[in-house]
């Protein structure tokens, strides 16, 4: 936080920045290596990457809130049993791209109060970070969202939600909404977790007899009129196989910004 504002958050549980802008073929490997070099150092990578036409002003802002939302309702979704305010050193590290100029706490607060809300009912029908849906054998209209169908895609009862989230450098909420959809729409099922398989915390995180809940129960969530979700400008799918770079460890001090002169 800074100034009361919320600036950045994460979590291993959600895509970061680098896994939402690598992974999605947003921004290329080299070209983002280029840009963490030059301008990471002196806390100038949202400029640079306006400058070098990599993103738009608009879509930064949109990227940066998206990962804010994101890990705190990942962190909230798994269960918190404390925390603790701690006052920032001056040689600490300021965020990679922090929400410029912050989100207000209360805003905060409601959206991920009723993402949790969305979520229990999501997880009535078994949905929920760690689920690992299966294809049901029927071929997915023309109509299919493209994102969606890009989800359907990465579905083998193998990759969690989480895993399809990673994969894509998409948000986790975001997937696990259309996920929702796709359940609702009849092409994919959660099977439920054998029985000798070892618990999961949080303990909210289990299985359901999805035979004793009819799907048009399912709720969409954000899907209404009133609170569409943002969504980033749609992108070319990055190449197979590639990799994330490794963010190169720095100095814990920041150097001096280059001199007029030179």
């Amino acid at each position: 936080m800074q100034d009361g504002l919320v600036v950045a958050a994460s979590t291993p549980v959600a895509p970061g920045i680098e896994s939402l802008l690598l992974r999605s073929g947003r921004v290329s490997e080299e070209s983002w290596r280029e840009v963490f070099d030059e301008a990471a150092p002196y806390g100038r990578l949202s400029a640079e990457l306006v400058e070098r036409g990599l993103l738009g002003a608009a879509a930064v802002e949109v990227l940066t809130q998206t990962a804010v939302f994101d890990a705190i309702f990942a962190i909230a979704v798994c269960g918190i049993s404390s925390c603790t305010a701690e006052s920032a050193a001056p040689d600490d590290l300021a965020p990679l791209l922090p929400v410029q100029p912050g989100l207000d706490p209360d805003r905060v607060v409601r959206e991920t109060a009723r993402r949790l809300d969305v979520a229990a009912e999501w997880q009535r029908f078994g949905l929920n970070i760690n689920t690992r849906p299966q294809r049901l054998p029927v071929e997915h209209s023309a109509a299919t969202a493209p994102a969606r169908a890009e989800i359907l895609a990465k579905i083998n009862g193998r990759l969690s939600t989480r895993d399809i989230a990673f994969s894509l450098g998409r948000g986790l909420y975001s997937v696990l909404t259309d996920l929702a959809i796709l359940m609702k729409d009849g092409l994919i099922a959660i099977d439920p977790a054998p029985a000798d398989r070892r618990r999961v915390d949080p303990a909210q995180i289990g299985t359901v007899r999805l035979d004793e809940i009819p799907i048009d129960e399912l709720s969409l969530g954000e899907l209404s009129p009133t609170a569409p979700a943002p969504v980033l400008p749609p992108a070319p799918r990055p190449p197979q196989g590639a990799e994330l770079p490794r963010r190169r460890r720095m100095s814990r001090k920041r150097p001096a910004p280059p001199s007029e002169d030179a």
